[in-house]
């Protein structure tokens, strides 16, 4: 009998991989560069406000990393502060406690691996446009008008994609004290 049986299934939703990141990107720059080179007197202008609502939503994924990670790996001083004055807490820091809490977690790291991976998607988009655009500006007075809010969209999505995946590992629960080590969450499953 397996751990598996024993226990039911473990987790299957793995950390995104940074060549899946990469592949994306460069799949998105791609398909953008040929898209531009054919249908640029075509394309709706770029807009400085469509940078300003990713970084929104990158300090959004944000916040939500930088919660989350308080929440599963209290400091000492957090820790220590539950459990002073010899009363029993009612709820320790960094544990688990209930599914909910669980189900709110696991529905983060979803919504950070899909953020990643879209925006990966849209920085490589954004980043072969500026690459077009940049090419393209000494021909075109056009080009070189878009070149700017193209630049300020590659970074945009790059913080996107920098904030989904520190909320991605942010969601990363610590092992338990009283698990015993080959329990523990940070390491491989075994597959029978």
């Amino acid at each position: 009998m397996s751990s598996d049986d024993e226990h039911g299934p473990r987790p299957s939703l793995r950390p995104t991989a940074p060549s899946t990141l990469a592949v994306v990107g460069l799949a998105g720059a791609a398909l953008t560069m040929l898209l531009a080179a054919r249908y640029y007197q075509q394309a709706p202008e770029l807009a400085w406000h469509n940078s300003v609502v990713i970084f929104v939503l990158a300090a959004l994924l944000a916040w939500l990393a930088w919660t989350t990670r308080k929440t599963l790996r209290p400091t000492r001083r957090q820790v220590q502060a539950a459990s002073a004055g010899g009363r029993v807490p009612t709820r320790v820091p960094g544990r688990l406690e209930g599914p909910e809490h669980a189900l709110q977690i696991a529905r983060f790291a979803v919504l950070a691996k899909a953020a990643a991976i879209a925006g990966s998607a849209f920085f490589g988009a954004y980043l072969g446009f500026t690459v077009w655009l940049a090419v393209q500006s000494g021909r075109l007075t056009a080009a070189a008008d878009d070149l700017p809010e193209s630049v300020l969209g590659t970074i945009a999505c790059a913080a996107l994609t920098a904030a989904a995946l520190w909320l991605e590992h942010s969601c990363r629960i610590p092992p338990q004290d009283d698990e015993p080590l080959d329990k523990r969450d940070d390491e491989e499953p075994t597959r029978p």
